[in-house]
């Protein structure tokens, strides 16, 4: 394309946009001219005044608003029974009583002998490249079967400490509920 027929193309592009905003602008005046004329505030206080209707927005109501209906009176419902839950005093005590609970005479040993595991694993695992393949897998089984052995005494004492948690709440809710029947 020459430069000759850019400017005229360029020219009839600002042409027709200021045509349609013109024309845009002509038929918004011709819109509003057509919408009806809202009253003016001395005429809608005359027809307060008169009719005794009133305005919603840009719609006139000449009646006035039907009285509210009278409220339904409350129906009382029976109370629901609703079991017994326990004081919050009492779910503290029990609370209490499991975090209170001392470590087992072993419990020190138990977590020098995973410390002691962990650390062995990861020097283990920094000498890898020094060791040969049979050497590492030999020491690997080794420390498996220590960590299998300390995880099977670990998941006993647990076992062991949640039953005579479980015995302990057992007996501490039947004396309570025995205290409840006799009152």
């Amino acid at each position: 394309m020459n430069r000759t027929t850019l400017i005229i193309a360029i020219g009839i592009i600002i042409a027709a946009c200021t045509g349609i905003y013109f024309w845009t602008e002509w038929q918004k005046q011709e819109f509003d001219a057509s919408l009806p004329k809202p009253p003016t505030d001395e005429q809608q206080q005359s027809a307060d005044d008169t009719a005794g209707g009133h305005w919603h927005g840009d719609e006139w109501h000449a009646e006035p608003h039907p009285a509210p209906a009278a409220a339904e009176p409350l129906v009382e419902v029976a109370p629901r029974v609703v079991p017994r839950l326990p004081t919050l005093e009492e779910v503290h005590e029990e609370l209490r009583a499991i975090v209170a609970r001392p470590l087992p005479p072993n419990a020190d040993e138990l977590d020098r002998e995973k410390r002691a595991l962990t650390e062995e694993i990861l020097d283990a695992h920094e000498k890898a490249h020094t060791l040969s393949e049979d050497e590492f897998i030999e020491g690997a089984k080794d420390r498996l079967e220590r960590q299998l052995d300390w995880n099977k005494r670990f998941s006993k004492r647990s076992r062991e400490r949640l039953a005579a948690i479980r015995q302990a709440a057992e007996a501490k809710r039947a004396r309570a509920s025995s205290n409840r029947g006799d009152n």
